[in-house]
């Protein structure tokens, strides 16, 4: 018993129990064997400590002790019952206990009172708030994870719940062991007993006892449950399985030889007390089966309240069918819990649970005012809507009974059952109301390059920093100094919005141009949401339409004037110049009319009659207009490819000289071809072929205009006495330039071939 593994464990258990270290090892010597098996890999994980009065089970199933000194052993726990606490280790390295890591082989702790009740905290208090908090689980994943830790959880608290089961109960008093142990269960011994005067009245006192102790279990009805005004429906089905435990605890009991012993005195003695415990009896069985009924149908409903305490108002919202199905389910065909007092009280806690995963869902982020805007607005919308579904899923479910008029009906106090969750929703639409302001403002304050909103947007900050100071809980449906606190930001928040409105007027007073002003109003659009704004902008748009149908007369007019003789753009060719300018008229009615067409309500409008009828026709002139151009230039395509079958040099008929005979209509058709397709129009592959030889013609032509510049510059500096001793160069170099003059067209193959001869009889 020396090595350091004993001496660990041997100086835990003294700890613990208080008794001297070297009596805690001659104790231990007695298990050696057991303890040395625990150091070993394969023997056995736990060792577990007993310092108590042992026992014996009796031949009835009852413990006694045997004699009264404290004995230190170990046991399973399993047979032994734990009186006092226990000290347990757990061998938590599989390779064994080792002498020298002793300490981080071997955990060790106590149970102290119920087994159960420490099992509960140990679970409830360290597993889950441990794994709640952990944030990394691998490579696992977030559903899988959230289901786990949710099923801990609920373990927890169903160990809670069967902790309380068992505190609270009724235990029937005892009678003497003297009177057990002399007389005998059998109505002959009964008789004897009952005639003793001694006997009989103490089995008359003790079953008074009995009698005392269970009416006041039975007096302890729903009227007498203090409970908060918070409590979910999980109180009910915990309220009825801990007086079931307690019932089942008098009705195990009373099997007992004690029970059995005064019940059989007391019948035969026909005493007092007996008569009055047969009438309890019934009462106490009246009442297990009324617990036990309620128990069966609650625990129906279990799976549906499930997301209420683990799940999203999504997810509790996705289940409301289901739950009041069951609930009424459980109100036709259950036997004592169909009450419309229960069944309202049941009502009115899931709404409490409902109104409590709501508060949870929203404050989830943190702090109201520091959480993402929009997130938040969804989450509290999203609880509006679990309050609305919830009334209509019940309204649904009352008038389905109501068509079955022979069946139970849903005849429950609607306002106990709603009223707490309408409050909280007009709570959250006044928060919804804020924050959409809050939003709305702060949007606005990141479009600082909207002029003149500075002075309004720092006097917006001024009153929501006065707001964020309250020091109340926003969510606090009940403290009403939100309301005085919330109708004070309102009007502050409504001279603001008249400021805006006016600076919202004022921009558009300025604006000729509708395109301009449709994308001012979609820039205030998109950052007011308020009601009160949103439709004074709505009313913009019936200005902006009317000031449009004067932009089509306009445009119309503008066509009319000028459609024979466009003004084209800088160095644009006439027929693309044409289709820019017709574009450019169709553009601006085009897009604002896309955008009115959206509206529904201006295009039910009398006047929108008129103005789609002018748009109509206006459009369709431009587009006729580009199409006949364009038309027309396709046709002028291979006319204007006539000039490239002319030849590359002509005399000038007048003055003789030699010119670079390249048609100006080809120029004009590959700038027409480049632009067009610039403007997205396609255009025939005849003038693509044109297009894609435009640097070769244009490096044929300043070839060319260079050769017959360099020719003439030649012939000029020739005297006339010189031209005869020079005639067989000159002959030569007219042959040279000749074939550009009869034979060689822009198509030619051999133009390089040409230029090339040219400026080498130049060079000469």
């Amino acid at each position: 018993m020396g090595d350091a593994r004993t001496t660990f464990i041997a100086t835990k258990v003294a700890e613990s129990f208080g008794i001297k270290p070297d009596e805690c090892k001659a104790a231990m010597g007695a298990y050696d064997a057991q303890i040395k098996a625990f150091y070993e890999p394969t023997g056995p994980a736990k060792l577990l400590f007993y310092h108590q009065v042992p026992e014996e089970e009796t031949a009835d199933g009852d413990y006694i002790p045997v004699g009264t000194q404290k004995k230190l052993f170990v046991t399973s726990g399993e047979l032994d019952r734990l009186r006092d606490h226990a000290i347990y280790f757990i061998r938590v390295n599989t390779k064994g206990v080792s002498d020298k890591t002793v300490e981080q082989d071997v955990a060790a702790g106590e149970v102290r009172g119920s087994v159960l009740d420490s099992f509960r905290a140990l679970v409830t208090n360290l597993y889950v708030p441990i794994l709640k908090s952990q944030a990394n689980w691998g490579k696992n994943t977030e559903e899988n994870t959230t289901e786990f830790v949710q099923g801990i959880a609920k373990f927890g608290a169903t160990l809670t719940e069967a902790v309380q089961s068992l505190q609270g109960g009724v235990d029937l008093m005892k009678p003497d062991k003297k009177h057990v142990d002399a007389i005998e269960l059998r109505p002959q011994a009964f008789n004897r007993a009952a005639a003793e005067p001694e006997v009989a009245e103490h089995i008359e006192a003790v079953l008074e006892d009995w009698c005392d102790r269970t009416e006041a279990l039975l007096e302890q009805g729903e009227a007498s449950r203090k409970e908060s005004d918070e409590v979910g429906p999980d109180t009910e089905l915990e309220y009825w399985r801990n007086r079931m435990a307690k019932f089942n605890s008098i009705t195990e009991q009373l099997k007992s030889k004690e029970c059995k012993l005064v019940l059989g005195v007391a019948m035969a003695g026909r005493s007092k007390a007996h008569r009055n415990w047969k009438a309890i009896d019934m009462k106490v069985t009246d009442a297990a089966n009324e617990s036990k009924d309620n128990v069966k149908y609650l625990t129906t409903l279990e799976k549906s309240l499930e997301p209420m305490y683990v799940g999203s108002p999504q997810a509790v919202l996705d289940g409301l069918p289901a739950l009041l199905n069951n609930i009424k389910m459980m109100h036709t065909i259950a036997r004592y819990y169909n009450t419309p007092e229960r069944m309202t009280t049941l009502f009115y806690k899931v709404t409490n649970q409902m109104i409590t995963n709501c508060k949870g869902y929203i404050a989830e982020g943190g702090n109201l005012w520091n959480q993402d805007k929009p997130a938040l607005l969804e989450n509290l919308k999203l609880a509006v809507k679990l309050e609305e579904k919830y009334k209509e899923e019940y309204r649904l479910t009352r008038d389905r009974l109501q068509s079955q008029p022979k069946g139970k009906q849903f005849d429950f106090d609607t306002e106990k059952i709603f009223g707490k969750f309408e409050l909280f929703t007009k709570r959250l639409n006044k928060l919804i109301d804020m924050f959409t302001t809050i939003h709305q403002f702060s949007t606005l304050a990141e479009h600082t390059h909207i002029d003149g909103l500075e002075e309004m947007i720092q006097n917006f900050f001024k009153i929501t920093d006065d707001f964020k100071r309250k020091p109340y809980d926003l969510l606090d449906y009940t403290k009403n100094q939100f309301d005085r606190d919330f109708l004070e930001f309102n009007v502050n928040i409504h001279d603001l919005e008249m400021a805006l409105q006016g600076f919202i007027n004022s921009s558009f007073e300025n604006i000729t141009s509708t395109e301009h002003a449709l994308n001012l109003l979609r820039q205030f659009q998109s950052i007011l949401q308020r009601e009160t704004l949103k439709q004074d902008l709505d009313d913009k748009y019936m200005v902006i339409f009317q000031n449009y149908g004067l932009d089509l007369d306009a445009v119309q007019k503008i066509y009319e004037k000028h459609k024979h003789a466009p003004s084209l753009p800088r160095n644009a060719p006439p027929v693309a110049g044409d289709i820019m300018w017709s574009r450019q008229l169709l553009r601006r009615i085009e897009e604002p009319m896309r955008k009115f067409a959206t509206n529904d309500a201006i295009m039910k409008t009398k006047e929108s009659k008129r103005t789609v009828k002018t748009y109509n026709t206006v459009a369709k002139a431009l587009i006729a207009f580009e199409t006949l151009w364009l038309q027309a230039w396709v046709k002028s395509i291979e006319s204007s490819k006539a000039g490239l079958q002319a030849t590359l040099i002509v005399r000038h008929p007048e003055t003789g000289n030699l010119l670079v005979n390249f048609d100006k209509e080809i120029m004009q058709l590959m700038r027409e071809t480049k632009y067009l397709q610039r403007m997205g129009i396609e255009v025939p592959e005849s003038a693509k072929m044109v297009l894609l030889q435009e640097e070769k013609f244009k490096n044929y032509y300043n070839q060319l205009s260079y050769a017959l510049k360099e020719y003439e510059r030649v012939m000029s500096t020739i005297l006339p006495i010189a031209k005869p001793l020079l005639g067989p160069h000159l002959d030569d170099l007219e042959k040279k330039i000749q074939p550009g003059m009869y034979i060689l067209t822009w198509t030619s193959m051999n133009i390089d071939g040409y230029l090339h001869r040219i400026h080498n009889d130049l060079e000469k």
